[in-house]
């Protein structure tokens, strides 16, 4: 199968799919490279977007409102800023899809969802570029297009995650989307609870 007709079918039949994907047989270090540069290629492609389009301030914005604005302005019109955050949530969701799926029963190994996941991320990219492409020409079609490219990602990657894990139907793969959704908003308000735990601490020391 080649790479077109691996396109066609993660968007068609992502479980039928993810089984050729992992029949490819990439190195574990290979995979988490593919992720690293998706990382980054995603980076690039927001940046340039934001950069094209920046949010701008709404009449009656409070004095908060408009710091917390260019805050966000500031953070995300660094590329390598952007890298490193999406970077994180790739991670996070490779071993929440991971473990997600175990705990549903699922056989995948880590190997495998990292295979799956870094495919559909280049899918996604590719669509992205699409729609940059479209919005060219009509901005209207091109948001209407990533709508129903997201929601065309979203089932990719449930199927994806059904067939990484060996799941009977895609049921099991909706459970570990939302069970892995939990995993992460776990983990992240661990990490800001972290966070806020040292952060007076070291304001004491100063």
């Amino acid at each position: 199968m080649d790479i077109k007709e691996l396109v066609r079918a993660t968007l068609t039949r992502p479980a039928a799919a993810a089984g050729v994907i992992l029949g490819i047989g990439l190195k574990r270090d290979v995979l988490w490279l593919g992720l690293l540069l998706a990382a980054v290629l995603n980076a690039l492609m927001f940046s340039l977007s934001f950069q094209a389009a920046p949010p701008q301030p709404i009449e009656g914005m409070s004095a908060e409102e408009m710091e917390q604005m260019e805050f966000l302005i500031g953070y995300f019109a660094s590329p390598l800023r952007v890298a490193l955050t999406v970077g994180l949530g790739l991670v996070m969701s490779v071993f929440a899809f991971y473990y997600g799926g175990r705990m549903l029963g699922g056989q995948g190994s880590l190997q495998d969802v990292l295979a799956v996941v870094t495919w559909w991320q280049f899918v996604g990219l590719g669509m992205s570029v699409v729609i940059m492409a479209i919005g060219v020409v009509s901005l209207g079609m091109a948001q209407m297009f990533s709508l129903l490219g997201n929601i065309w990602l979203l089932f990719a990657l449930i199927g994806l995650i059904t067939g990484a894990h060996r799941f009977a139907t895609m049921y099991r793969g909706i459970g570990t989307l939302v069970l892995s959704l939990m995993l992460m908003a776990v983990g992240l308000l661990f990490v800001l609870t972290l966070i806020g735990l040292l952060m007076p601490m070291g304001a004491s020391n100063v």
